[in-house]
């Protein structure tokens, strides 16, 4: 999204070649949501965790270790039991576990909003390219 901002920019020549790609990120989005609404985390699913089962796989990162950074260490919040444990750190940056750590972080009673994750496809360096007008030669 941040290459799509930087190429719709005032000044680019082309903001329609990345049209497409606008529709795409649009309809993957919307795909995420409905998902999301479809299955629904239930609101009691943390306490079914014991504190050897694996929260971040590619870290393998426990549950008990996000609780006990949360209880008992210094983070207040995700983001520091990120760093202090390294869920969500690893291959997948957070797409697994994500909704699990910060469901286990959430202060008691407050509801989980997760965090929309779009599903990514690769953009090519050559798509890039061809979406910048190269500079015109002065003589």
């Amino acid at each position: 999204v941040a290459v799509l901002t930087d190429l719709a920019a005032p000044g680019r020549p082309h903001p329609r070649r990345t049209a497409g790609v606008r529709r795409t990120a649009a309809r993957h989005r919307a795909f995420a949501r409905a998902m999301a609404g479809a299955h629904p985390l239930p609101p009691a699913w943390p306490a079914w965790l014991t504190d050897d089962t694996t929260v971040c796989r590619c870290e393998e990162v426990t549950a008990g270790a996000v609780r006990t950074a949360r209880e008992e260490g210094p983070a207040s919040d995700h983001r520091q039991v990120k760093q202090l444990t390294r869920a969500g750190m690893g291959w997948c940056q957070g797409r697994m576990c994500g909704p699990a750590v910060h469901c286990l972080v959430a202060a008691p009673g407050r509801p989980y909003a997760p965090a929309e994750r779009l599903i990514a496809t690769p953009v090519t360096l050559g798509a890039l390219a061809d979406s910048v007008e190269p500079p015109s030669a002065t003589t």
